[in-house]
């Protein structure tokens, strides 16, 4: 007999579907409990380590702001994430509408202790997006769910472009999709953050996209009209606020949670009382509690003006060109090549590197392989018209080279 049963779906989202429902817990007793479940009857690996992540994470949780996990069952061929319903509904279904100002601070000023909550613990999420929050009216409290993908680093470097990006494309910071050269910390949390506050306000998403590739661009690259210019009912004070928050640089974007929550709660007050936001300094109490080093390359400028004159030429000319790159080891040459990355997305061009591993010197051909699996794997999610397109494409400029080049990847 199952312990979980008259589900209720709420809502589906990243091959999971949330769910309300009842529980019976050890003690024989039934509680209303909210269930994360796999969508499809056959799930893919990464959907089950997202449930097994989060459920891991519980004891970091606490429970006051976040959705904290009860119990990973594996119930009937499901694996389902339990957790206890703290009541509310999330913000996905209901976003599409501008949201009143005065709710808008209230709710934003949640979702911010809420973050702040998060990044205390150590976490950083990399998944924030309306949907993952539950809101309830009732009592105006927000609580943050979504953490299968969640880091517990400080920062988390990417030493590459991944594969499968993990998170919501439309809600990701630039150097979370793997091509700013840039680790993720939790002021990527705060640019999902921006992203979310810009749709509550707005009714719409700063950026508009349909293939991952657009999506990756418009965040690196595109500039977002302000929100106040799309509505000019929205404060210009809020709207700044929104823009800093989407600062494509980190170094740009406000710092800590605590910062934003500040000049957040600066706002409603001058809200409530007058029903205006009179200009103000921004940040002026975001104070990091730990030093953040800036991740810019010193010294390098030459060479990165060569490299990025090497791509030019290519993409002018049309021609391959080869540029040998030396130094010892943990100079910086990985680091400097891969500030191509973001040049690359701006002419929507594609990245892929190999890297010469000393303790992996007597696997043949191993650092070709990786290069070749990172620019092959990504195309596998395109469309089948676009994929065959670049199957016929590889297969006449490899020619009888091409079967050699399979076993590899």
């Amino acid at each position: 007999m199952s312990r979980v049963s008259e589900l209720r779906v709420l809502w589906e989202d990243g091959g999971l579907a949330f769910c309300r429902g009842w529980f019976d817990n050890v003690e024989g007793e039934q509680t209303s409990v909210l269930v994360a479940l796999p969508a499809s009857e056959h799930p893919t690996k990464s959907v089950l380590d997202r449930l097994a992540h989060e459920y891991s994470l519980r004891d970091v949780l606490d429970g006051e702001r976040t959705v904290r996990p009860l119990e990973l069952v594996r119930d009937q061929d499901r694996t389902m994430l339990v957790f206890k319903d703290p009541g509310g509904e999330s913000f996905g279904p209901s976003l599409g509408t501008q949201m009143e100002i005065a709710r808008f601070l209230r709710v934003a000023i949640a979702i911010v202790e809420a973050i702040g909550s998060v990044h205390k613990a150590g976490l950083i999420h990399k998944d924030i997006k309306p949907t993952n929050f539950l809101f309830d009216s009732a009592t105006g409290a927000v609580r943050l769910t979504g953490f299968g993908i969640a880091s517990r680093l400080p920062r988390e470097r990417q030493a590459a472009p991944p594969e499968v990006i993990a998170g919501t494309l439309a809600y990701m910071a630039p150097e979370q999709t793997g091509r700013m050269n840039r680790s993720i910390d939790s002021r990527s949390d705060l640019y999902s953050c921006g992203v979310s506050f810009y749709q509550m306000l707005t009714g719409k998403l700063p950026f508009s996209a349909t293939e991952p590739a657009e999506w990756i661009h418009c965040h690196i690259a595109r500039q977002p009209v302000a929100p106040s210019a799309v509505l000019n009912t929205i404060p210009p004070q809020l709207s700044a606020i929104v823009m800093r928050l989407l600062a494509k640089t980190a170094d740009e974007r406000y710092q800590t949670a605590l910062g934003l929550l500040a000049d957040l709660r600066r706002c409603e007050a001058e809200w409530t009382s007058t029903g205006t936001i009179t200009p103000f300094a921004l940040g002026t109490r975001d104070i990091p509690d730990r030093l953040i080093i800036p991740e810019r390359l010193y010294g390098r400028e030459p060479e990165t003006r060569q490299l990025l004159a090497a791509f030019d030429r290519v993409v002018a000319m049309g021609t391959a060109e080869l540029v040998l790159l030396s130094g010892y080891s943990g100079i910086g040459k990985s680091s400097l090549v891969n500030e191509l990355q973001k040049a690359m997305v701006l002419r929507h061009g594609m990245f892929t590197s190999g890297k010469f591993d000393q303790n992996k010197r007597n696997i043949p051909y191993a650092t070709l392989a990786q290069a070749f699996q990172s620019l092959v794997r990504p195309l596998l999610g395109k469309p089948k018209v676009e994929l065959d397109q670049w199957c016929e494409a590889l297969s006449e400029a490899l020619g009888q080279n091409a079967q050699l080049i399979l076993q590899l990847v």
